[in-house]
């Protein structure tokens, strides 16, 4: 097969114009990367250290000094062998440079490179919600976590902490910063996630804290088929106390029931009739028939 001179230069220039063009795309990655990188330096460089941050500091080949700590107030930090440290409103360079001095001038270590960490910024605690109590995951959430709008609903928190667990309240109480105060806001469980009413579906902003008590209980024993705990129901009766209970067994009475109740000088008995609504903690004891 004969292939021409021409031909071949052709191909030949094909490849090197190629080559370079590979090349000079690789190097407009690079470049890229590097602008890229130097910019998030820099943009970290230009944010000054304020009161709440939290910061980790190292000091190149002393891990005894090495420390973490939240500015104060008063933007000052406690470290090592230096004591009080003005670091407030300056950024992280400057302030990785005044402790190097301050750790070269006291002759505490010769040519001091050291090293700020940005941990946490006050911004991400007044940013975000916590939820404590009957819930798989209780803790604080950034406001930002479940995507890119945030956390924005009592659903949306209920969701990231795993949902409420078997032993909650079929309420819970949202606590929102209100002037000098706080406003308590009672949330019915129920009506929010069983019926979908969505009017209970409160809006959060930072710093609001959501509590979800245990739930309330009361007890039943004597002559019932089930004695035990059991969940206490909204405008529970005595007789409904029974049929959760299983009933009363063939040795027993409805008759014969007594009902002990936490007052203020502690636990006091009294007759019950099927028709008396119960409290949280109340006891029912469920006597033996006369026969």
């Amino acid at each position: 097969m004969q292939v021409s001179i021409a031909f071949l230069l052709r191909t030949k220039s094909r490849i090197i114009v190629s080559m370079r063009n590979y090349k000079q795309f690789l190097s407009l990655i690079l470049l890229l990367g590097t602008l890229i990188y130097g910019g998030q330096q820099a943009i970290a460089q230009a944010f000054s250290l304020g009161a709440g941050d939290v910061i980790r500091i190292t000091v190149y080949g002393q891990p005894d000094l090495a420390t973490t700590s939240r500015i104060a107030e008063t933007g000052k930090i406690n470290f090592p062998l230096i004591g009080d440290v003005t670091i407030g409103g300056l950024s992280t360079a400057q302030a990785e440079r005044n402790i190097a001095k301050l750790l070269n001038d006291r002759g505490l270590v010769r040519n001091a490179q050291v090293s700020i960490f940005l941990e946490q910024r006050r911004q991400t605690l007044t940013n975000s919600v916590t939820i404590l109590g009957q819930v798989a995951r209780p803790g604080k959430y950034s406001l930002q976590e479940v995507s890119g709008e945030g956390v924005q609903t009592l659903i949306d928190l209920l969701a990231i902490a795993g949902g409420t667990n078997a032993n909650a309240a079929d309420y819970l109480i949202v606590v929102k910063k209100e002037g000098d105060g706080h406003k308590r806001i009672r949330v019915d469980l129920v009506a929010l996630l069983r019926e979908g009413e969505l009017k209970y579906n409160y809006s959060l902003g930072g710093g609001d804290v959501v509590l979800v008590p245990e739930m309330e209980v009361f007890y039943i024993y004597g002559q019932v088929e089930k004695p035990g705990r059991y969940r206490l129901e909204p405008d529970m009766t005595v007789m409904h106390a029974l049929s959760v209970a299983s009933g009363v067994t063939d040795r027993g009475s409805e008759k014969g029931l007594l009902l002990k109740r936490r007052g203020k000088g502690g636990m006091k008995s009294s007759g019950a009739g099927l028709t008396d609504k119960l409290q949280a903690g109340d006891v029912i004891y469920v006597k033996e028939g006369l026969f």
